[in-house]
Formats: structure tokens, sequence, C-alpha cells
């Protein structure tokens, strides 16, 4: 991201600034949520010494260059061109740049608006509709699959690596298998008696802890209770999952069919065709056909 915006600076591109309500230090903040503000292009970046001081960070000078007003002005009109401001931390900084050629973006006197002026980098986003249809079918396949993806990744019992099946929630907020909790902890009972010189001491606790943190489950897991919502959010996965599926296998079926149905037509009506001959035609017609079959034509 920051070798990107390097070369935005050196180029001259514009880019896109959205600011959020978490910068204090900023006069432009929003008081909340976060704002979209206009278009603005890299005027200097440099490197200095962190709050740290051990790491170096990238800075960079962004001046707004939009032809619609800025959020926090009541002016109508938009930018227009304006001197840099000083930036005093450039003392200390290093390696800087500073770009010097003529930017892509920039305001144009005549027409009172800033724009391309010069051809805008060709984009790497590939569209699907121009593309063979042998990637398009890729596309769409895994399209479809991203549901099954999505399943996988969010769904994933952390003990059996399966989608999980009567999904239960730890009080440490970790999701498995009813049954792979369980299964874990089976044999385990929750205290365990102990003895020592001949006498019997107070019984301790055994603690079961979490598969994928340190939280205790022994009190959970008395009465583990299906996770009902999360249940329901996988089943309705499963669902469309199994839909999208059928779409596809009704088509290929009816294509199958459709040609073998055609095959034993053809070969019914053939068959229909030799039985109406009359039987010396047939042999007349095998006869001619003898002689220069053998001669290889």
């Amino acid at each position: 991201m920051n070798e990107a915006l390097r070369i935005s600076c050196k180029m001259g591109y514009p880019v896109r600034v959205v600011r959020s309500h978490k910068e204090k230090r900023s006069a432009y903040a929003p008081e909340k949520g976060v704002r979209y503000d206009g278009v603005y292009r890299i005027e200097k970046c440099w490197r200095k010494v962190g709050i740290q001081g051990s790491f170096k960070v990238c800075r960079y000078l962004f001046v707004r260059c939009d032809n619609e007003a800025a959020p926090w002005a009541s002016d109508v009109l938009g930018d227009r061109p304006r001197p840099l401001p000083v930036i005093p931390e450039l003392k200390k900084a290093t390696d800087l740049f500073v770009r010097k050629e003529k930017p892509s973006w920039d305001f144009d006197e005549a027409d009172g608006r800033w724009k391309w002026m010069k051809s805008p980098p060709a984009s790497r986003k590939k569209c699907v509709a121009a593309l063979d249809p042998e990637y398009r079918k890729i596309v769409r396949k895994r399209g479809k699959n991203s549901i099954m993806d999505k399943l996988r990744k969010e769904f994933n019992c952390q003990i059996c690596q399966k989608v999980m099946s009567l999904p239960v929630t730890t009080p440490c907020a970790h999701n498995f298998c009813k049954g792979c909790l369980e299964a874990k902890f089976a044999g385990v009972a929750q205290v365990r008696e102990r003895s020592r010189g001949g006498r019997t001491l107070r019984a301790k606790k055994n603690v079961m802890t979490c598969h994928c943190c340190t939280t205790d489950l022994s009190e959970f897991l008395q009465n583990p209770q299906v996770n009902r919502e999360l249940m329901e959010v996988i089943e309705n996965l499963k669902k469309k999952e199994e839909e999208s599926q059928a779409v596809d296998e009704p088509s290929n079926d009816a294509a199958e069919s459709s040609g073998g149905n055609t095959e034993s037509e053809e070969e019914e009506g053939e068959e229909e065709e030799e039985e109406a001959e009359p039987p010396s035609k047939k042999i007349k017609l095998d006869s001619d056909c003898v002689g220069p079959v053998g001669v290889g034509n």
C-alpha cells in the first residue's frame, strides 16, 4: 500500500480519501462515523522516525483537488490550485520524494476544473464478459463454490475441522460440534477423589480446558445447549448449496437424455425404413454395392 501511494505521488494520480471520527488529531475529521472527503493528490512523500524511536514510518502530503466542494466548507465551487504548505518535519525526513514532472490529474484553466491531463492507468480488473468462454465457466464455478467455501471458513468445528453439526458456543465464544466437544471430555469426571497416607482428602475439581484457549468448560459441559441461531444459518447455507447444485444437474441430465433419445429415434427410423423395403429390392441394392466397395471406391 505504501508503494502504491508512492507511485501515485510520482505519476500524479488522484486518490480518494475517507476520514474516520477516530482520528482525533485532525481538525477535518467528522464528529461520528466515516465520511468521504473527495479526491486528493499526493505532492510529497518521505520517511521519518516514529514515536517509538526505532522504526521509520511513511508520510505523505495530501492536497485536495476535487471539483466538488469540501464537506466542511460552505463554498459551492470545488478546489483551485494553491501553494503547498510548509511542513516542519521535512527537515529531519529521509527518502524525500517530490514530483517534478507534470501530474496526470491536474487543473485545466480553460475548462475551470480538475481532469485527466494524461491517460489514466489501465485497470487490472478483468471483464468477465470479454473473456473466453472457458474462463467464464471457471469464474462462474468459483462463484457457486463460494457458499461451500464460506461454510468451511466460517463454520468449521475446531476439533473435527468439518462444518459444524449441532453447534454449541462456549462461554469463551468458541464454536464446536456438540458431539466433538462431549467426546473430547468423555470419561472425565467433574471431580477427582484424592487420598494421602490413608487419609481421604477433599475432592478436587477437574479442569476441562477449551480446545482453543485456557477457559475452564467443566460447568458448561454439564448441560451444553445447541446454538439454534447458528444452526439455522448453517442449514440455510447448506440448502442454498444444494439448490445451486440441483440447478446444474438437471440441465446436464436433460442434455444426455435428449441426445440418447435422438440416437434411439434415428436407429428406430432406420429399422422401419429397412423393413418397409421389399426383399427383392434390398437384395438388388446389396449386390450393386459389392463390386465398387471391393475395388476401393
